[in-house]
């Protein structure tokens, strides 16, 4: 499990500790809650719903698109960055 650990520290430019601790943060509330996640349904399930929202946004309100998109990379940057 250390090698898989390893891997992905290095694959994410990070030290194995926060590699873990990443783990850990993500995997503790799933677990607490009794929860699985699949990871690959849930990103596919993500990347529809943001090409089906941005498709309704362009054909619906054009003029906003570009709004909404630098809207979005700003609340990424403050609240994920």
């Amino acid at each position: 499990m250390i090698d898989v650990v390893d891997q992905l520290a290095a694959s994410r430019g990070v030290s194995r500790s926060e590699a873990i601790r990443i783990a850990l943060e993500v995997g503790i509330p799933l677990l607490k809650a009794g929860l699985s996640l699949n990871a690959e349904r849930a990103v596919t399930i993500l990347e529809h719903t943001q090409l089906a929202l941005s498709l309704i946004v362009q054909e619906q309100y054009p003029a906003d698109a570009e709004h909404l998109i630098a809207q979005a990379l700003s609340n990424v940057r403050e609240h994920h960055g």
